[in-house]
């Protein structure tokens, strides 16, 4: 075993007197610091009280297994005992260390110079200058091959190193590149180790020019965006390429400076958005002599633990997102400056000699108790309605139809019920197909698996679902297509007779309830102008294909809500509060039930069905806005003799009683169990 994991066992086991001995240990153990990246971090919550030494122990892990000379083992073996040191220290130790002009926040910089340091301490006798100055440069280039293969440094950063490198040194630096990837994941060290091995050679070969070129290096920040489906070239050449002067500003930006925490920070935003934020700290830091760029800052404030995993803070994320919306690239480039008075970008020098600065973003005092208010939110419903009221009036999501912290979950169970959807792409028709709201991208899955000779294309108003089927597109080379677009002029989108089929499948409600329609949501008008410019976009014999929510009739029938949760009476009464849809009234009959309208009893267990985290949301909602025979007249009404209906049923949605059961008994005003009525319709309407 390695001398160095032998004493981090001895310390370990208790023997703090192990300190006295090794002074690199003292620092990295002795520390109050959480400096780590935390993309490979699953919660802040449960993270490693010291993981700065858990990393180091298992760098030196991978070294002990490693087959090495002595001499070079001992080398590598120094120079991991030392190279996160400047990440640790107590805050007198770290104080004194700033005092003497240690640059810490680029903590191999930081590193080396506290080795040197303590160096110096040492007696003549016991000391060896050449080993020192070689060690020295292998600390302050730790890890730069690979920040390099990741984009964040240049290569001419690693110069010092290239310039004491020699043929013979490439097991060295190969087997103390792979201690420090390998230490972050065995996973990440395997899928760039030809790459690193490619890189080593350059530096012990003396290569000086293999500078990546800017589009490059953007490609290489934007890595976990690439996984996550996102098309960097093709967003490149759409957002970037046609504005020449930013992409001149910012190729002049990144030949001048490394980053670090790139990904960590960023991945999360739009490729827009990131130019955004380069373009802005290009402004800000254009008088300094600017050479290290770091994201901890912004990282470290963006993330949050929720529900027990770590997760970007959704609300200083949307705070964030519309600050940069309010300039384009171009007016950024010209001179403008995002104007918030909650929120500004700020890029803070990190060292006396001001060429290192910090990114992040601040926020008013005002802003961050409302960020707060947000998060305590979410731990109690008691706050739902308050904190939906905060999302409308402060404009925090970027749609109607954000679901926040809910996102995903909401996507996902919008793919769902895949045996009708499979019942809409049978009854679909033509060569060009459209299908509104697509969610997380089921139908359009569906549409161009069974029809493989037509055009798909979804088209949704929020911009978060826009984006997330494109990183799918992406991702899964999938042949339909997707844009932002707004239901209420498909005409505008598609063209007049553009399409043959059009799918409306659960949007229409969400339409009628969240859209103010001549004034007023929940307006039967915003239905009749959907149906109409539908039919505008309709080539003759097309179809729309509507699935939705449902009336029951007669509804004058009374149904008993008895609640077999303790706590179901109060979220009933909670509900009534905040249902925007329309005036519910109910009779208590009982300690734990309610005398209702059947329509109103059935509104509201289907928001009952989604649960707490998806309340806030539900209550904006009414799935129901029509009875079956009024919906059949509607249609016919509105379209007229133009179109005909060719299918139109409705049926209980699958699922709902055997999830309600459970929580509670639905009976007639005797008392007598009743079925669930009928939830959803499908409709199938052709245009003549």
């Amino acid at each position: 075993m390695l001398s160095s994991l032998r004493a981090i066992e001895e310390l370990r086991s208790g023997n703090t007197l192990i300190l006295r001995e090794h002074t690199w240990l003292k620092y990295l153990s002795l520390t109050k610091e959480k400096n780590v990246n935390l993309e490979q971090v699953e919660s802040l919550e449960q993270m490693a009280q010291n993981p700065v030494l858990e990393y180091v122990e298992r760098t030196l892990q991978v070294l002990d297994g490693l087959s090495l000379h002595q001499q070079e083992k001992e080398l590598v073996e120094e120079v991991l005992m030392w190279s996160e040191t400047a990440k640790c220290g107590l805050p007198h130790q770290r104080r004194e260390w700033i005092d003497h002009g240690f640059h810490l926040a680029i903590h191999n910089i930081g590193s080396a110079q506290i080795y040197a340091s303590e160096m110096e301490k040492r007696p003549e006798a016991k000391r060896n200058r050449e080993r020192e100055k070689l060690l020295y440069v292998l600390i302050l280039t730790h890890g730069l091959a690979g920040q390099y293969i990741r984009g964040e440094v240049r290569y001419s950063s690693m110069r010092p190193l290239i310039d004491v490198a020699t043929e013979e040194m490439f097991p060295l630096l190969y087997a103390l590149n792979q201690c420090i990837v390998a230490g972050v994941s065995p996973e990440i060290w395997s899928s760039v180790q030809k790459e690193m091995e490619e890189v080593n050679r350059w530096i012990c070969d003396g290569k000086v020019s293999k500078e990546q070129t800017f589009q490059e290096r953007l490609r290489r920040l934007r890595n976990l965006a690439s996984l996550q489906g996102e098309n960097v070239g093709a967003v490149y050449d759409e957002r970037l390429s046609s504005h020449p002067d930013a992409e001149k500003l910012l190729e002049h930006f990144f030949r001048k400076t490394d980053m670090w925490y790139v990904e960590g920070s960023l991945t999360d935003f739009t490729f827009e958005e990131c130019i955004k934020i380069f373009l802005l700290i290009e402004r800000n830091t254009r008088e300094i002599a600017l050479e290290h760029l770091s994201f901890e800052p912004l990282m470290k404030e963006l993330y949050y633990d929720y529900k027990g995993r770590k997760t970007v803070n959704v609300y200083k994320k949307r705070i964030i997102e519309s600050y940069l919306a309010e300039c384009t690239i171009e007016e950024i480039v010209n001179g403008k400056h995002p104007s918030n008075d909650h929120v500004r970008l700020i890029t803070a020098p990190l060292h006396a000699q001001e060429e290192m600065a910090g990114v992040g973003f601040s926020f008013s005092r005002a802003g961050e108790k409302l960020i707060e208010f947000c998060q305590e939110a979410e731990k109690s419903p008691l706050y739902d309605r308050a904190i939906v009221l905060l999302y409308d009036l402060f404009n925090f999501r970027k749609d109607a139809y954000d679901r926040l912290n809910n996102e995903q979950t909401y996507l996902s169970d919008m793919n769902s019920s895949q045996d009708f959807k499979k019942k809409i792409s049978d009854y679909a028709v033509g060569e060009t197909m459209v299908d509104i709201g697509p969610g997380g991208g089921v139908m359009l899955d569906l549409l161009t698996r069974h029809h493989p000779g037509a055009t798909v294309i979804g088209i949704d108003i929020a911009v978060n679902v826009v984006e997330e089927l494109k990183r799918k597109k992406q991702r899964e080379n999938a042949p339909w297509e997707v844009m932002q677009g707004d239901a209420l002029k498909l005409e505008d989108y598609i063209g007049n007779e553009g399409a043959d089929t059009i799918v409306f499948s659960s949007i229409l409600h969400e339409m009628f309830s969240y859209i103010p329609y001549e004034g007023k949501k929940f307006n039967h008008g915003v239905i009749a102008q959907t149906l109409k410019s539908s039919l505008k976009a309709l080539r003759p014999k097309g179809r729309i294909i509507i699935r939705d929510g449902i009336m029951t009739e007669p509804g004058e029938e009374k149904r008993i809500i008895r609640f077999k949760d303790p706590r179901g009476l109060s979220f009933f009464k909670r509900y009534v509060g905040d249902f925007k849809g329309r005036s519910i009234t109910y009779t208590l009959v009982g300690e734990d039930a309610v005398l209702l309208d059947v329509n109103d009893a059935m509104e509201f267990l289907y928001t009952y069905t989604w649960g707490e985290e998806a309340y806030p949301h539900e209550v904006q909602e009414q799935f129901g806005y029509f009875t079956p025979s009024r919906f059949r007249e509607f249609i016919q009404a509105t379209l007229g003799d133009q179109a005909e209906i060719l299918l139109f049923e409705h049926y209980l949605q699958e699922g709902y009683e055997e999830h309600l059961e459970k929580k509670v008994e639905l009976t007639d005003e005797t008392g007598n169990p009743v079925r669930l009525p009928d939830s959803t319709c499908f409709t199938v309407i052709e245009k003549k």
